[in-house]
């Protein structure tokens, strides 16, 4: 059923998401938010810390990069193996053990003796990230009750914010303590791995025997869902879509600031911190509006202003005028994200965890890999024609995203 709130569009501020905030279970959420942020402290502090490595080891370019691969491999690539694994056998204590590994396979790094062991580490902790994710995702879908993609946006702060605090916490500890400083991040993985443990994977939750079984439902007693993969997978190239102009943006801002308009480069790092708040905001925001009005409603009216921020954007003249699209560009891109997701769960609604495993982690991971393609682009073309590429790929995926049907409606589900 729809959230019974006023059908008015606007205001849709701090009292309407107090209001959904209030019928969510509160405590599971903000666990489950915490969680995220804690294991994406991880992902957001490694970039900080291959320097220490690269000077603690003698490391090569080529080499430090090779750890960063390891890891963004095997956070994003086998999440939807993983997935699977949560939508067969769904356990709670794949949170708290997916914070934990990823804390302290990154802990690890800062006490091995040579450069595999540091690659062996890193990749442990990639495997928490990518254990933790999906079910996260699912966990986060069940406590959120019929405002699932505001439920979805508050889940996502968490991980956003992990990588906001991730360079600043490692910095600060490395600097001060060395590579022994990586052990805040073991401290900060045990401690919140505990709290989960005690809280989240103590409630009581109905456990599927695979994905047939009805939430809640007596035993023997059959789910009717289906898997829409069509839908899926439009929806997925949308996604990626949206990822690759996000890691654009995230990217070249800056250098942009720099190289266009003659900024420094701390004014790069505000307008870029600034796009960031934007986004994060955005997210809240979008959340509220596909709970209001529908999944599908939101990508289908939001996702297509991307290609004209983008456009509008590389057009800027001014530093003035590039700063008042910053807000736009946010907004095209991070509004949509949570419903992205949770439009994902409900075309493979028997497929919950895998569904999260690609729209968090695979797609995210294909946009990523174009970011030298883009730098190619910029560095023979120019900044401008990067983000004219941008603009068209935004507006292949805007297409794909007018052709998205509705997900089936089951009694859980709303908000399609």
């Amino acid at each position: 059923m729809r959230p019974a709130v006023s059908p008015t569009f606007f205001p849709i501020g701090f009292n309407t998401l107090s209001v959904y905030y209030r019928r969510m279970d509160k405590k599971k959420i903000l666990l489950v938010s915490l969680g995220h942020l804690s294991c994406d402290v991880n992902g957001g502090a490694l970039p900080a810390v291959l320097p220490f490595l690269r000077t603690g080891y003698g490391l090569s370019y080529q080499a430090t990069a090779g750890l960063m691969f390891a890891y963004s491999c095997l956070s994003s690539l086998i999440q939807p193996l993983f997935g699977l694994l949560a939508d067969r056998f769904s356990r709670p204590w794949f949170i708290p053990l997916g914070v934990l590994l990823a804390g302290c396979g990154l802990a690890a790094v800062g006490w091995m003796s040579g450069y595999w062991s540091v690659f062996a580490a890193i990749a442990v902790s990639g495997v928490g990230s990518a254990l933790f994710h999906p079910e996260g995702a699912r966990f986060a879908n069940k406590v959120s009750s019929g405002h699932k993609a505001v439920g979805m946006s508050i889940f996502s702060i968490g991980g956003n914010s992990g990588f906001v605090l991730g360079p600043l916490l490692a910095t600060a500890a490395l600097g001060t303590l060395g590579l022994a400083g990586t052990t805040v991040f073991a401290l900060l993985a045990c401690v919140t791995a505990g709290c989960l443990l005690w809280n989240v994977a103590r409630m009581r939750f109905p456990v599927t025997s695979g994905a047939a079984q009805i939430v809640g439902a007596p035993a023997g007693k059959t789910d009717a869902r289906t898997n829409d993969w069509a839908q899926f997978a439009r929806l997925t190239v949308v996604i990626v879509a949206r990822a690759i102009a996000f890691v654009g943006f995230n990217t070249f801002i800056p250098l942009y600031w720099v190289s266009a308009f003659g900024q420094t480069k701390a004014s790069g790092a505000m307008a870029l911190t600034f796009f960031c708040i934007c986004g994060v905001v955005s997210n809240v925001f979008g959340g509220i509006l596909s709970d209001r009005f529908g999944c599908r409603a939101v990508i289908r009216s939001v996702f297509p202003l991307v290609p004209l921020a983008a456009l509008a954007f590389s057009q800027s003249t001014s530093l003035y005028a590039a700063w008042a699209m910053l807000p736009l560009l946010g907004f095209s891109l991070f509004a949509p994200f949570s419903a992205q997701v949770v439009l994902g769960q409900k075309y493979l609604s028997r497929n919950i965890g895998f569904a999260s495993g690609v729209t968090l982690g695979l797609a995210t991971t294909l946009g990523g890999i174009t970011a030298p393609l883009l730098g190619w682009i910029a560095d023979n073309y120019g900044m401008v024609r990067m983000f004219e590429t941008l603009a068209a790929i935004a507006a292949a995926g805007a297409l794909f995203a007018q052709s998205l049907k509705p997900a089936a409606e089951h009694a859980e589900d709303s908000g399609s």
